[in-house]
């Protein structure tokens, strides 16, 4: 595995970039703790249109600030104060971009996964959602 170039994530075509992250590997490491995950699920979000889009009209606040940084960064904010999404911010500077991703099929130390979503046995729900994404890798 080696690391994407900031090239992939500073192109104008998030929905793109989107369907080109599948298949692509999430790499952590936590405390010298290495998970890996490759990704299968993912959400664009393009501004000033997209109405689901945090700086949706190009609303720059604190919040937002991020999304309109240069590609390649990560965006992760909480959600209904329980779940931390992670996003990656695409484009270049000044454009809001940024996809979600959505689930990732475990592939590497798939027990600290585990442990660290409480499970004492491997089932589905273990990376499937943005929500618990988080809480695995």
């Amino acid at each position: 595995m080696k690391k994407l170039p900031k090239s992939f994530y500073t192109r104008t075509d998030v929905v793109q970039i989107s369907k080109d992250l599948l298949g692509k590997h999430l790499v952590t490491n936590f405390d010298g703790q290495r998970t890996v995950g490759k990704i299968v699920e993912t959400e664009a979000y393009r501004a000033p249109d997209d109405k689901a889009c945090h700086a949706h009209l190009n609303r720059f606040t604190k919040r937002t600030q991020v999304m309109f940084e240069e590609g390649g960064v990560a965006y992760v904010y909480l959600c209904y104060g329980i779940h931390h999404l992670f996003n990656i911010v695409t484009a270049k500077e000044g454009m809001a971009h940024a996809i979600l991703v959505r689930g990732i099929e475990p592939v590497e130390n798939v027990e600290l996964m585990m442990e660290r979503r409480g499970m004492d046995k491997l089932k589905t729900q273990l990376t499937a959602g943005p929500g618990v994404l988080s809480w695995c890798c």
